[in-house]
């Protein structure tokens, strides 16, 4: 828990950082966004966070559902949806023995659909979508939580 306050504070503070004293000008193009050096800023963006704590003995499954079916899905469904997300495995567990993965949608496109089960469903239709789906369910030791930063 300590390790995700931790992480929650530090994007919350560099995600609201204002960079000071760069000789840079501002560029700007027609999408509305800025550049500013090295910072680049989606003036209509926003980012979500989601924090998913997993089981010890569910860590392995979890990830190899991710990176074989779930992101694989979510590319053939929304292009764009899995074009904005990162993905991220821990190395460490929790004080807890957790594991806390994280899915990182930057931007994060509201008008987009990022429900995971029924991108599943329009890829392998329902009834694997459906046992995929609780597959990945199973691997929770908690709900998952989610952020949206601007």
């Amino acid at each position: 828990m300590k390790k995700i306050f931790i992480l929650s504070l530090l994007l919350t503070f560099y995600g609201c950082a204002i960079s000071i004293g760069n000789k840079v000008a501002d560029s700007s193009d027609s999408n509305g966004v800025t550049t500013n050096g090295n910072s680049i800023y989606h003036f209509d963006g926003h980012s979500m966070i989601a924090f998913n704590k997993i089981s010890p003995k569910k860590r392995a499954a979890f990830e190899m559902l991710n990176k074989t079916i779930i992101m694989p899905a979510i590319q053939r469904a929304n292009l764009s949806v899995y074009n904005s997300l990162t993905f991220l495995a821990p190395d460490e567990q929790n004080e807890d023995g957790t594991y806390t993965f994280l899915y990182i949608a930057n931007p994060y496109l509201e008008n987009e659909d990022y429900d995971i089960l029924s991108m599943l469903v329009a890829v392998h239709g329902r009834s694997r979508a459906e046992e995929y789906f609780q597959l990945w369910l199973d691997c929770f030791a908690e709900e998952q939580e989610t952020l949206l930063f601007r």
